[in-house]
């Protein structure tokens, strides 16, 4: 039997919008997830959603320009995004109401849109990682991997083997600072942009 992944879609902004003036909170987090989508929906949405293309490129013009500050409030307000370790009632990690059987492992701060599309195609292809969805991230210089959990595999083992499995295989020759395997989300409630990508990697029959 196939194995279905699932996790929570939610919409954003993924933190509070303040007015600039004032400081106080325009609009809250959303901390309540939309609803459940299957990881072909978020394949789908990836690949063909023109409201999701148009935010991209909005996102990627100010990361082209080196306005890092516009980039990240873009990624934060106008993005929705999901938390691939699974289904939650609320975006807490006490919340999980259905593991996924996923993780995410994401490649940051890559020198051109040309190495993380080489990266992209290198991870989907790694047969110990056999990820089920491989896209590029919303800057262009970056890569994100849904990667399976092992059976009987705590998520947090999980997220600690692929985070470490990629940064040694993938990551070693990134010296600089900032730049290679985020490892400052292993929450199992760590959200993850979703963003158009249209040459995403997806695989089935799991």
């Amino acid at each position: 039997m196939e194995i279905i992944f699932k996790m929570s879609l939610f919409m954003p902004p993924i933190s509070p919008i303040k007015d600039q003036a004032t400081g106080k909170n325009m609009k809250n987090a959303t901390l309540a997830p939309l609803q459940t989508v299957e990881l072909s929906e978020v394949y789908r949405l990836i690949t063909a959603n023109k409201r999701l293309a148009a935010l991209t490129r909005e996102v990627r013009q100010a990361a082209l320009e080196g306005d890092d500050a516009t980039c990240r409030l873009l990624k934060q307000q106008t993005l929705p995004y999901v938390t691939p370790c699974g289904v939650f009632t609320r975006r807490r990690s006490d919340c999980l109401k259905e593991p996924s059987g996923l993780v995410v492992v994401d490649i940051d701060h890559l020198e051109s849109t040309e190495e993380a599309e080489k990266l992209r195609q290198q991870l989907f292809d790694d047969p110990y990682l056999h990820p089920a969805l491989v896209f590029i991230s919303p800057t262009g210089r970056g890569v994100k991997a849904f990667v399976p959990c092992a059976p009987q595999q705590s998520i947090t083992d999980a997220i600690h083997w692929a985070m470490s499995y990629v940064h040694c295989i993938y990551d070693a020759d990134h010296q600089q600072s900032g730049k290679g395997v985020d490892t400052s989300g292993k929450d199992i409630v760590r959200s993850c942009f979703l963003c158009h990508d249209l040459g995403a990697l997806f695989r089935t029959g799991y």
